[in-house]
């Protein structure tokens, strides 16, 4: 992220998306001015943007909250000094209301913070970007989108911009020319919002005829035009060569290769006429649901009602974590939580505490205040690993570019240091080994002397070659299995690693209990008195595995041959009482 920022500082790209009065079409081209760089900028920023569309399609696939996060915006009409205006706040309410039903699909939805700001000036009603952005974006509010309406914008040619995030906020802007906004058919707004979220054209980078270079055939769809495969090549369609009564495509423009172009007259980031887009593809939802939460998820909040917490973790070596959740919102007097991002609100109180079982979690905090609410989801905010492990040996690798900062300790659980090392004089890998016994609880500890835990990274000569590396740590099983790895960690970070996978059942004072544990090829529930009626079978992440009825003593014996190797749950109906326990495929 540092290196994106880096960049950031170095260039501007902005969106004017042109028009005429009647807004029955885009008549001209959309002045986007992307740098050459701007393709470097994405792949220095490709770890999170990867994280982030992983969680949208995990979501669309329900395997985590499928919530709605409220993206807050400001609304400022510009007046003349008469206070007169063409554009009224239930015609831009309607209009984010039907952005909202294509945002939807992104798991986003804009949400007006606050009083409208009216602006009484007639420099500014009728915007000269060159020569008013200044004095416009001076009544910008932080932490939030800016949506500025004015009466026209660079003489009724343009109908909206906006820009790429920036490390400024100063650029938090969009401005839009009201008769682009309250034409009927004008799709200028969600266009714009659309390039807000990091959205190209479908036409690519540049604006000038014959640039696209995204070939018919698909072969080179991730690295030109858009970027994305799931919308076809666009030859820079516009009123010249689509009918904007029946959205045909008429121009005979081919590719490098001679083929003709087929392009999605539909899709809404082209300059197709406003009376013919009304689609987003579904790669295109994922980047906005992505640039979203890597560019401005994180600081965007209205200004007097927002959600926030903190959150105090405790695991245990029994593999359970105890969070106790306090919040931090401004402004509410209700509230409903999804700590695990089921789209089943847990609890209503304002600081819940929740035990969770290994997995990846979202959560979902939804404040109210009167009629109103917002709703924000921190993606996978609970990242819980199981702690149990067999293996007779752990094994830690260090890479080190700052020396003299880091050390380390190994506890067992009557807080006996085992092994230690560090700080270390050279750069480099550095390499340990630990021998651990079964039925039992340790602590790996890290230091960090400046604070800034593993978070170097630099240019290192290796194997004849220079590279770019950066800082780590890893914990691995004898196996090679991996236990944990991190960098950036701050001044100190624990980990705890557990033995006790023989025993996981030790304490259980349910009439059922289940063997061999660990297993390879089966388990059988044991029981007392009353005969289980049913089970279920869950993986760590929480996701049904397999559940049965319970018919006869057959059916107590558990196939597990088939399962991956790890921690899984079973859940035991018996008696109207439901034994929670686990066990450990070898």
């Amino acid at each position: 992220m540092k290196s994106f920022y880096k960049y950031l500082l170095n260039f501007t790209i902005i969106f004017f998306c042109t028009s005429i009065h009647s807004q029955e079409n885009h008549i001209g081209s959309c002045a986007t001015e992307v740098p050459e760089n701007f393709y470097e900028i994405e792949n220095n920023n490709k770890e999170s943007f990867d994280y982030y569309l992983n969680e949208y399609y995990n979501k669309k696939q329900s395997k985590f909250s499928t919530a709605i996060t409220d993206v807050p915006a400001k609304i400022h009409i510009v007046t003349d000094t008469n206070g007169a205006t063409n554009i009224t706040e239930n015609q831009i309410f309607a209009e984010i209301e039907e952005a909202n039903s294509f945002l939807a699909n992104s798991f986003l939805k804009i949400t007006v913070c606050e009083d409208t700001n009216y602006i009484a000036n007639n420099n500014l009603y009728d915007l000269d970007i060159s020569d008013d952005q200044g004095e416009l974006y001076a009544y910008n509010q932080p932490n939030i989108m800016n949506i500025y309406f004015v009466e026209s914008i660079n003489e009724n040619t343009v109908a909206g911009y906006t820009y790429f995030p920036q490390n400024s906020q100063y650029y938090d802007v969009v401005v839009m020319d009201s008769q682009a906004t309250t034409n009927t058919i004008s799709s200028t707004l969600i266009h714009e919002f659309g390039h807000h979220f990091v959205l190209m054209h479908t036409h690519g980078s540049s604006n000038e005829p014959g640039s696209t270079d995204e070939l018919v055939n698909g072969s080179n769809c991730a690295t030109a035009g858009d970027r994305f495969c799931d919308t076809p090549a666009d030859p820079l369609i516009n009123s010249s060569n689509v009918s904007s009564v029946n959205c045909l495509y008429t121009g005979t423009a081919t590719d490098a290769q001679g083929l003709y172009y087929d392009p999605d007259t539909s899709n809404i980031m082209s300059y197709s006429p406003d009376s013919c887009t009304d689609f987003f593809s579904d790669e295109q939802y994922a980047y906005m649901y992505a640039g979203y939460h890597v560019f401005r998820g994180t600081y965007y909040k209205c200004p007097s009602f927002y959600v926030d917490f903190t959150a105090e973790i405790n695991e245990s070596c029994d593999d359970y974590m105890t969070v106790n959740f306090t919040d931090l919102s401004f402004g509410a007097t209700a509230w409903e939580w999804d700590v695990d991002g089921d789209d089943i609100v847990d609890y209503t109180e304002q600081n819940p505490t929740h035990v969770f079982t290994p997995g990846l979690y979202d959560v979902v905090l939804t404040i109210y205040n009167g009629g109103e609410s917002i709703t924000k989801v921190f993606p996978q905010f609970i990242n819980f690993p199981s702690n149990l492990f067999e293996t007779s040996k752990i094994n830690l690798k260090l890479f080190i570019i700052d020396t003299n900062e880091n050390t380390w300790e190994f506890k067992d659980s009557s807080d006996t240091v085992l092994y230690e090392g560090g700080p270390y004089e050279e750069a480099g890998e550095h390499n340990h080994e630990f021998d651990i016994n079964p039925s039992e609880c340790y602590t790996f500890t890290i230091y960090d002397s400046e604070g800034n835990g593993l978070g170097t990274s630099d240019w290192v000569f290796s194997n004849g070659t220079w590279s770019e590396a950066n800082e780590f740590y890893e914990l691995t099983t004898e196996e090679g299995d991996l236990v944990y790895t991190n960098t950036n960690f701050g001044s100190e970070e624990s980990k705890l690693i557990s033995t006790n996978y023989l025993n996981l059942n030790e304490n259980n004072q349910n009439s059922v209990s289940i063997f061999p544990n660990p297993s390879e090829n089966y388990i059988y529930i044991r029981y007392e008195n009353i005969s289980p009626e049913s089970y279920k079978i869950f993986d760590v992440n929480g996701r049904l595995v397999y559940s049965k009825i319970i018919n006869n003593n057959d059916d107590l014996l558990v196939d597990v041959s088939s399962y991956d190797r790890g921690l899984y749950f079973i859940s035991i109906v018996s008696n109207q009482k439901v034994s929670n326990l686990k066990f450990l495929v070898k």
